[in-house]
């Protein structure tokens, strides 16, 4: 007879890439429909972070019987975090300077008609970029998985203290 010896499958690099590849597959679909680069993007994919965290916790502390600690379902909500920012980031600039920078799609100047200062205009497109990475891709998607294992690790804690119905 065989006998499987899997040991427990740990459950961050699974949810940080789940949560990675669903905003990666948002940003392909934003940028098929001409909306990559405006804002309300970046709040879809700080909304998948922070509820793919807060599912991500309730599944590890489901998996281990509810008796996790707070410590341990945050710590598992933050790796989780930084593993989907870093397949993020590092698909968001590869992206950025293979495909959007070649193809000059991302030039909202261009799409509206307006002629413009070719150098200027390629400047200030790589400085839409640089803050779009940072404040979106790397602080924003940050603080919405940090504050989710928060959350998450503070409302499925074990031994949570209720009053007590006591008899009358």
């Amino acid at each position: 007879m065989q006998h499987s010896s899997k040991g427990p499958v740990k459950l961050s690099p699974v949810y940080g890439i789940i949560i990675g590849v669903i905003c990666i597959a948002m940003i392909l679909i934003f940028y098929m429909t001409n909306q990559y680069g405006t804002l309300w993007t970046g709040f879809c994919t700080s909304l998948v972070f922070f509820l793919g965290i807060l599912i991500s916790i309730v599944h590890y502390n489901a998996r281990h019987g509810n008796r996790t600690s707070m410590v341990s379902s945050f710590a598992m909500g933050f790796r989780a975090t930084l593993q989907a920012i870093f397949l993020v980031a590092v698909f968001s600039l590869i992206f950025y300077f293979f495909v959007v920078n070649r193809e000059g799609h991302y030039d909202i100047q261009q799409q509206i008609g307006r002629v413009t200062n070719v150098v200027g205009s390629e400047r200030s497109e790589q400085q839409k970029f640089w803050v779009m990475f940072l404040g979106n891709v790397l602080f924003a998607n940050f603080v919405m998985g940090v504050l989710a294992a928060a959350l998450g690790a503070l409302v499925f804690k074990a031994n949570q203290k209720t009053t007590k119905n006591e008899p009358e």
